[in-house]
């Protein structure tokens, strides 16, 4: 577990907690409560927050519009993060190629529409690293996000 806080105003403190693994939560309220009386006791009149962060091997930031593998930033083009975004948001929902195609913006053109799917999918595959299996083709229908424990997903 790693403390570590943020101040947002002059009257706010965020205090973040980072934990791995599976963690009993009732232990981590009761931590976060202790940390947060311990704050308002040195800072007087401080709104002290507390906020619960597993860290996980692969985190897709969706608001924040990015991906860590490891801790370390993974680089996505806009066309990539659209299709991840869309996929992790629908965990073991299939997306359709056309579906895929419109995302890559390349819908209606012939020309570029071929492979750009397959190409765009397959780097995001690759850029995932070991994770990069959790995308999967459905042969006839399109593309899945199966979900994996040691991947977090932050939607909001």
């Amino acid at each position: 577990m790693i403390p570590s806080y943020v101040r947002e105003s002059s009257t706010d403190l965020v205090l973040t907690l980072q934990f791995t693994g599976s963690t009993d939560h009732r232990q981590l309220a009761a931590l976060a409560e202790a940390l947060r009386a311990t704050a308002r006791e040195l800072v007087p009149g401080v709104d002290a927050l507390t906020r619960l962060d597993p860290v996980a091997p692969l985190l897709i930031d969706l608001p924040a519009r990015e991906v860590r593998l490891d801790g370390t930033p993974v680089s996505l083009s806009h066309t990539e993060f659209e299709i991840l975004s869309h996929l992790t948001s629908r965990p073991r929902v299939v997306v359709s190629r056309r579906r895929m195609l419109e995302l890559c913006g390349t819908l209606g053109e012939r020309d570029r529409a071929g492979r750009s799917v397959d190409v765009h999918v397959s780097r995001v595959r690759t850029k995932l690293g070991r994770f990069g299996r959790q995308v999967t083709t459905v042969r006839g229908a399109g593309y899945r996000y199966d979900p994996d424990p040691q991947i977090h997903v932050v939607t909001h």
